[in-house]
């Protein structure tokens, strides 16, 4: 949901732009308009690249080709009343922004994703005023308007930043709560505080998460995800390759609910989950410590061919 929030922001953002450089478009020139069309495309594929990695964790190519065609359609749509060459620019810039965000986002750690997309929102909200004031020297001030008293006065606009971002980040954190299953059964809760890895029982109001990981040669989709400890978990993994893989959760404690004969071999709670080719396996356990924590497939050979993901608990 949190990412939906940025997405709706971005969008309202760049329609805007979009709208002006329309409406404007007989008062601007094609230097200015090439300008403008590079910068949208660029910051719009960038944006929307990095969430579309985030969102679609643990597939790069489909990321890659949804940021890059939505950073190609801002930059189209946003060239297009101004010339053909402000339409190349903006074409271009967005499919280098599409492909440049999805990689940030490969390189990112799940516990830094969240500040990565408040940054990359706050440098696109700066460049967006910064287009429109461009585009308003270009086409003529107003100072009618309010929004040209704004541009004309840096506290109004340091004002507007500040309430803009507040209101943003109260949201954000509004909807990555919400998100998150609160714990509601005491004693479990009284468990996990003391780090007891003995099973807690479970009541109907504990709801249980349920994540399921692919298998191939030489993958996991996804690679990385999120839980929160107290809440259960049922972890399916789903072999769809040609040889055996498993996952183990390095230094991640958790109290196991159910050990079935695929499942965890070890004595000291540590999550480890195995599959045959073709095969799916399961089983439940209750994180109990926050933190990030590596995953990988112990098969010899497998963890060094790029079978290594990151869970986080929190």
């Amino acid at each position: 949901m949190s990412i939906l929030l940025t997405g709706i922001i971005v969008t309202i953002l760049s329609l805007i732009v979009i709208a002006f450089v329309f409406i404007k478009r007989k008062k601007i020139t094609c230097m200015t308009g090439m300008m403008v069309a590079m910068a949208l495309g660029m910051l719009v594929g960038l944006t929307g690249g990095l969430l579309a990695r985030i969102l679609y964790s643990g597939n790069l190519f489909f990321s890659t080709v949804l940021g890059m065609g939505i950073g190609l359609l801002a930059g189209f749509l946003v060239g297009l009343p101004v010339s053909i060459m402000a339409i190349m620019d903006g074409v271009l810039s967005g499919i280098m922004g599409g492909m440049m965000g999805a990689m940030l986002g490969e390189m990112i750690l799940p516990q830094y994703q969240n500040s990565m997309i408040r940054v990359m929102l706050v440098i696109f909200v700066g460049m967006i005023v910064i287009i429109l004031y461009m585009l308003q020297q270009e086409t003529g001030f107003n100072r009618l308007f309010f929004i040209n008293k704004i541009f004309h006065n840096p506290l109004l606009i340091s004002i507007v930043f500040l309430l803009f971002f507040y209101t943003y980040n109260h949201l954000y954190n509004e909807l990555d709560q919400d998100h998150n299953v609160p714990i509601k059964n005491p004693h479990m809760s009284h468990s996990m505080s003391n780090n007891k890895l003995s099973v807690s029982p479970l009541n109907s109001s504990t709801k249980m998460k349920k994540v399921v990981i692919e298998a191939t040669e030489f993958a996991y989709f996804p690679k990385d995800f999120k839980l929160t400890v107290g809440q259960p978990v049922t972890l399916i993994l789903k072999n769809s390759g040609e040889v055996e893989h498993d996952i183990e959760f390095e230094n991640m404690k958790a109290s196991l609910l159910q050990q079935s004969h695929h499942g965890n071999h070890s004595k000291d709670q540590t999550v480890h989950i195995h599959s045959s080719p073709g095969k799916t396996t399961e089983m439940k356990f209750i994180p109990v410590e926050t933190g990030v924590f590596r995953f990988y497939c112990t098969v010899p050979g497998h963890k060094e061919s790029g079978m290594v993901g990151f869970v986080q608990v929190s």
